[in-house]
Formats: structure tokens, sequence, C-alpha cells
């Protein structure tokens, strides 16, 4: 049960009488102050008032310093960026947050006259790589849904260049759910450069009494006996072409249960084992190679060369297992409307000569489904879902008289077509919206920032009063006092069954609704993110078995007096003459990259034991060193002062090129009919830094060329540049 308020934070840099005071809030920013931390809180517990308190802490030992919070969506941005101003009490006008749409030359000014800067990971990586300003001076950097830092994610890289730039670096990771596995968590701590790690969940002492009780309830529903009947006939056409596998003995006749994953690991495997053996792969060792198999033993390669296999056949084969497999799915936990769109798309590739469609659709069993479509109403096929969740919204308004509902669904598809089916049942009585993200697709609009933040805004003024969101609503966005989540389907992750289940009991009991079809995909995709979240609770519970980081070494950060602040009109003078220095940078950058993994592999014990083996080195026999290989790769980027004169006209014009094949590659993929809003073909341009001036140069020549077309508001596509 949560307690009355009960006091504040008043520090310094924090607002007088605007933080709550929060018992295992304070208890885990003491943990925080001096060490690295990855601080995991079930969704509704404060990240971001943990996040507002360190940076006050750390403006408090730096004065001086900059502070850098990173979220991966611009909504995230924007939300923390209110929170500063909202909670700090610094300058607002100091308070910046960062895009891919601000200049260059503006975000370098506005880096240098800012105190808390807010952004989008690529956005500092870009800059930090382009030496447009480094992260020496920043006492703090806050690493939001840092779940995401793994692979070539810009959390990765920023996280290094901290740990190497600065002289006392701090890093604060959050997140609700760091990952399914050992393997996973570990892997973010060495990421992150971790020292502590800090795990509460709604059980814990502290936390208790901030807190309301979240009830689960598991609603299991029926599928119609038309369902049945059509996913039987639709089963049966996989069977047969199961059978191509099970001969070829690429997958066992006994499993209890096929999914998407075997199909896709037959395929997968294929690809990487080709690719290995034909020499593409020369970083991975034999062990790596084989660990990284779905299918280990036998090898599907193995199985291929002994029977003589046709490679193109069995990916083929693939592919239409796993499409009538995600048919399946979309007929038995979706509804039926969603099953009809899949066939039309089935359609538009047989159309297409893609085989593994065209094999689905010239079959009886495709012509049969297609026969029942044209004679049978539509109502018989409605998901037994849609029906139970009219009853339990009924029932959260008549007996818990609650209106603040979230009913979350992974298709947008279904988020329309219950947004739809709801506004019919309720629609004189409560107001429907959905809440989807921002486009990818040509043919899906999707939602705009200005959209999402308005819709934010309506549902929390009480002018909606039920949400129907797709897992744009699941990460960090601030949307608080639901009483009620139901979900339309399970999800399979353990990081979104806890961010969606979080949305719920802030402020009063909550509850969460889970619906499951019997005997589909929802049993074991609900069995498997409960899975996760058990593995996963007890790897944090015990965190002495995680290797943390020891090695951050501490001194204190020297900040030098400027004598007069750099203006803009000056930045931008210089900006022009940095531009051309930008390139060689990002070359000396990877020049050093590839010097310390050179390094780090003659320490190895695999070079020891190539050595020991007899294995010569070129590098030994040349006597090449650092010094010769930094000249002989700045000689291949093309980096001599010689070669930059001779070449520089050919230079200018292979880059124009690029552009203007850029612009209208842009064209091609996104248009629709061969047209395309001319504010969605900038903002594609601007993410491959195609922008103001450059982007009307080249634009204006594609058009001249006549591969594009310009009206009002549209482009047009006319022609391809092959």
């Amino acid at each position: 049960m949560q307690s009355e308020v009960s006091g504040y934070f008043n520090e310094p840099f924090l607002k007088k009488n605007r933080v709550v005071y929060r018992q295992y809030q304070n208890n885990i920013i003491k943990k925080c102050i001096g060490r690295n931390s990855l601080v995991v809180l079930p969704t509704g517990l404060g990240k971001t008032i943990i996040g507002i308190l360190l940076i006050g802490k750390a403006l408090e030992k730096y004065s001086k310093s900059k502070i850098i919070i990173l979220a991966p969506t611009r909504p995230l941005v924007s939300q923390h960026k209110a929170s500063c101003e909202a909670f700090l009490n610094i300058d607002s006008n100091l308070i910046t947050s960062f895009t891919g749409k601000i200049s260059p030359e503006k975000r370098i000014l506005l880096f240098n006259n800012s105190k808390i800067i807010v952004s989008t990971p690529q956005v500092i990586k870009n800059d930090v790589e382009r030496g447009r300003y480094d992260l020496k001076h920043v006492s703090l950097i806050i690493f939001d849904e840092a779940h995401r830092t793994r692979g070539n994610y810009a959390y990765c890289f920023i996280s290094t260049e901290y740990l190497n730039t600065c002289k006392d670096p701090l890093v604060l990771g959050l997140t609700a759910s760091p990952g399914k596995s050992y393997f996973h968590i570990q892997q973010l701590c060495d990421n992150l450069f971790i020292e502590n790690v800090i795990f509460k969940t709604y059980e814990d002492k502290d936390v208790k009494q901030y807190i309301y009780d979240i009830d689960m309830y598991l609603e299991f529903v029926d599928l119609p006996i038309k369902v049945l009947e059509l996913s039987a006939i639709w089963y049966n056409l996989f069977e047969k072409f199961l059978r191509f596998f099970i001969e070829k003995k690429l997958i066992p006749p006994n499993k209890r249960y096929y999914s998407k994953l075997d199909f896709l690991g037959i395929s997968r495997d294929l690809t990487l084992s080709l690719r290995y053996n034909n020499g593409y792969l020369p970083e991975l060792s034999e062990e790596e190679y084989q660990n990284a198999l779905y299918f280990q033993s036998p090898r599907i390669i193995d199985l291929v060369k002994e029977n003589s296999l046709n490679i193109e056949s069995i990916y083929s084969y693939s592919s239409s297992c796993i499409s009538l497999l995600h048919g399946k799915d979309l007929l038995e936990s979706q509804n039926i409307s969603l099953f009809e769109t899949f066939l039309e798309k089935l359609e538009y590739k047989s159309g297409h000569d893609i085989l593994s469609a065209k094999r689905i659709i010239n079959s009886d069993h495709y012509k049969f489904i297609k026969n029942i479509f044209e004679q049978d109403n539509r109502d018989n096929y409605l998901h037994s879902k849609i029906e139970k969740l009219f009853s339990i919204i009924t029932e959260e308004i008549e007996e818990f008289l609650n209106n603040k509902i979230i009913v979350f669904t992974q298709y947008r598809e279904m988020a329309e077509l219950l947004k739809v089916k709801l506004k019919e049942r309720f629609g004189t009585r409560l107001s429907v919206e959905k809440f989807i993200g921002q486009s990818t697709k040509i043919n899906d609009i999707g939602f705009s920032q200005y959209q999402q933040g308005e819709i934010i805004k309506q549902f929390k003024a009480g002018a909606i009063d039920i949400l129907v969101a797709t897992s744009v609503a699941e990460e960090g966005l601030d949307i608080p006092n639901i009483d009620a989540i139901i979900f339309y389907e399970p999800v399979p992750s353990e990081i979104r069954l806890i961010q969606r289940r979080g949305r719920t009991g802030r402020h009063a009991p909550g509850r969460c609704y889970l619906l499951i079809a019997r005997g589909t995909i929802d049993i074991p995709f609900y069995k498997a993110a409960e899975r996760k979240e058990m593995a996963m609770n007890s790897v944090l519970s015990d965190s002495k078995q995680l290797d943390l980081c020891d090695v951050v070494n501490r001194e204190q950060i020297c900040f030098k007096v400027v004598s007069n602040k750099i203006s803009e009109l000056d930045l931008i003078k210089n900006y022009k003459e940095r531009r051309k220095r930008e390139k060689e940078l990002l070359a000396n950058r990877s020049i050093e990259e590839i010097i310390s993994e050179l390094d780090n592999f003659v320490q190895s014990n695999e070079f020891k034991k190539l050595k020991d083996s007899g294995v010569t080195f070129y590098s030994d026999v040349i006597g090449l060193d650092k010094l010769k290989l930094k000249t002989s790769i700045l000689k291949l980027k093309g980096n001599q002062e010689e070669k930059k004169k001779n070449k520089k006209m050919t230079e200018r014009k292979i880059y124009l090129n690029h552009n203007v094949k850029t612009l209208i590659r842009i064209a091609k993929t996104y248009s629709v009919d061969g047209k395309m809003s001319l504010s969605d073909f900038k903002e594609f341009a601007e993410e491959e830094d195609i922008i103001e001036k450059k982007f009307y140069a080249h634009f204006n020549q594609a058009c001249y060329l006549g591969y594009l077309k310009r009206s009002t508001k549209e482009v047009h596509f006319i022609k391809d540049y092959d």
C-alpha cells in the first residue's frame, strides 16, 4: 500500500518540494555515488527520478561539468527533457535535447553552452566520432532502457569512448529488464563497465509501502469451430511441406511442436555454413562456428553434402513453412482479418514469381480456403478474444468504476480493428483511441512524435478512456494512473511482459488481464516469458555470480578556464573548415581500432598457440610495426595530401553522384504508386545526412536529370539510375 507523502528530496540542484521522498530511491542513490551502476527497477518505481537525483549529486561534485542523458527514441528524449526542467533547479536554457534534425554546427554550439544534454545515442555517437566535441568534461552519462546495450548499438560505442576519455566517469544504466539469462546480463554489464548492480522488486521491504498490488488474471478462450476447421486445413498444407524436410532428414519426424524458429534455423545454418566454408568469415574459429549453429548434430550442411540436396529448394521450402506457421498464428491468436491480409500479401508475392508463395497459392488447400471465404459470413470467424475483451471492459466500468484502460496488442492492424470494435460496442459511453509508433513502412502512415504526445496528453486529462496500443507504449513513456491493463496476446519476451505489466498499480490497486487462446501459440509464448523472467530474477537476486568491472581508475576532472565563449558566427565559419577534416578523423579512429585489435590478438592465447605450432606471420617477416601499419592504412584510405590535391575534383563528383543516387533510391523504395510526400522524403534524406543546401542541390539535380519530379507537396519517382 502506498504511504502518504512523508517529505521531499530538497538538495542544491533540485527544485524545492518537487521530488517526493521515497526511502528505496534514497537507498539506491547512496549505492550509485562514485560507481558505475545498473539499476533494475520494475516499471512504475521511478527510474526517471533515480536519474534526476544522481544528476543532482553529480553537479554537486562538479558544478562546471555536463550531464548526458541517452534514450532510444525521440518521444523518450522529449520526456526526459521535460522531467529535467520540472525537477532540476537549473536554468531551462541550459537543458537541451539533440536530434538528427538539428544541424551539426548547431549541435556543437548547443553542447558547448549547455549543462544537460538529452539525446538519442546515434546523434552523440556520430558527433563524437567526427571530433565535434568530446566527453572529458561529462561527469555522468545516463543510459535509459539500458538493455539495448549490445551488439553494434550506439550505447556500446559511447560507454567505451566515455571511459577512455573522462578522468572521473560515472555511468548509470536504467532498465526494468536487463535480459533473459546470465549471458545477456553479463554482456550488458561488460558493455557499460558496470561495477554495481542494484535490483529492486515490488516485494522488497523498502519498496512495498510505496506501491499497490497488481492482480494477474489469465483469461482463457476457446477458438470458434469455424476457425478451428480453417486452421486444420491450413496446418494440413504445412504438414505436406514438412514431409520435404523429414524425408531428407533435415528435421526430426517426432517433434512435439514445430515452430518458425526451426525453419529459420535451417536457412540460417545453411547460409552461415556456406559463408564459413567459402572463407567469408575468417574471424570465426571452428568452435565459434559450431556454437553458432542452430542444428549442431547433425549439421545441415553435412546432410546437404551427403545427400546431394538442392540448396535453393531448402531455402524455398523453409520460406513456405515459415509463412504457413505465421499465417496459423495470425488466424489462431489474432483475428480472421489479419489472416486475410496475410493471404493478400502471399498473392502479391506469388504474382511476382516468388516460388515459396506460389507453392502455397497454387495448392488445393489454399483454393478451398478462398472458396470458403467467398461463401461464408465473416462474423462466424470473429475471434473469441474480442468478446472476452468486451466482457472485461464492461466489468471494469461497472464493478471497479474504472474508465482508464490500456489494451496492448502486437500488430498495428489489430490495434485499428480493436479500436473500431470497441467504438461500436462502447462508443456512446467511452472514448477509444489507438496509440502506435512512427512509420517505417511505405503503406503504413503511423503516428508522428507530435501525434503521440497529443494522445498521451488527452489520455492523462481523461479525454480518452481506452488506449489500444502497440509496443510503442511499452518502453519508458510516462502514462500514469492506469488501473487495468489488457494483453490481447502473450508476448514471449520477458522485457515486454515486465514493461506492459508495470503500466498499472502505480496509484491504486491494478489489474492485469492476459487473453490466451487454448491450443495455440499463446500458451508457449506465455510460458516462455514467465520462464525468462524467473531466470533473470535468479541472476539479479544474486549479483555476486556476475563478473563486474573492477578496473575503473578515477582522478579529479580538471576544467580549464575559457576566457571567451565561442560565438555562433565563428563556429559556423570554422565548421566549414572542420567538415574537411572529419573524414580524416574517422579514418584515424578506425586505424586505432585496427591496431588495437591486432595488439589484442598478438597477446592472445590463440596467437601463442599458432606461433608454437610453427605458423609464421607475415608481420614477423617484414618487421611490420605500428608506424608502418598506420602509414600503409593511410595510403589505402587515400589520406595523403598529394593524392587529395590530384583527385579533388573526382572525389567531389563521386560524392555528388552518390547523394543523387541515394535520393533516387529513397523515392524508389518508399513511394506508393510512384509518389510520396515531400516531408517524408526529406526525413528519409536526413537519415542519410543529406540535409539543407546539400539536399536541395542534389534533389534539384535528380529532377533536372529526369529521375525525379517535384510538385508542391509531393515527390514523384520517374525512373531508376541503373
